[in-house]
């Protein structure tokens, strides 16, 4: 008899942590929905022209690439802005279709005052410009420990990153 009373025990125990874990999967998507902007968030405008680019002409599942960049503040191409840093991606194709590529991308951006580092799956369809976003996943000297979300736009030659950073 002990033998299904330890069986019942079980049977209780687990159905008491599936309705924890029920009632948890209403709970996190809330605690993981994304926080309202404040006035506790730095928001950085920088433009990157290409330098070196290894991309191939018709990307393949599991090709991979990187892409040395220029960094200027600001959101529009060159012009006399100074050069303030520089940045790097390593991408690869993750999804190829008939609409278009889709890549994911670690990105560094480097400046005088440190690094930030990206993360992003950007939809590549049609004809381009390209935007997506990405997550801040950390930075160094001023940028230490930066959590945060950045949009990204590819325009031909020209990246685009307006970079929220949570403070």
């Amino acid at each position: 008899m002990s033998a299904p009373r330890s069986r019942r025990a079980l049977v209780g125990l687990a159905a008491g942590l599936g309705a924890m874990v029920a009632v948890a999967g209403f709970v996190l998507p809330r605690s993981a929905a994304p926080a309202d902007h404040d006035d506790d968030t730095t928001v950085l405008s920088w433009v990157a022209e290409k330098q070196a680019d290894t991309e191939p002409r018709h990307p393949e599942v599991g090709d991979s690439w990187v892409t040395y960049l220029r960094l200027r503040e600001g959101s529009a191409k060159g012009g006399n802005r100074p050069v303030m840093g520089d940045g790097s991606a390593k991408c690869s194709a993750v999804a190829v279709t008939d609409r278009g590529i889709i890549t994911q991308c670690q990105r560094v951006l480097r400046t005088d005052r440190g690094t930030i580092a990206l993360s992003a799956m950007i939809d590549r369809f049609g004809a381009g410009p390209y935007t997506g976003p990405s997550a801040v996943v950390g930075g160094t000297g001023a940028y230490a420990g930066a959590e945060g979300q950045a949009t990204i736009t590819l325009d031909g030659p020209v990246v685009r990153f307006r970079i929220e950073l949570d403070d």
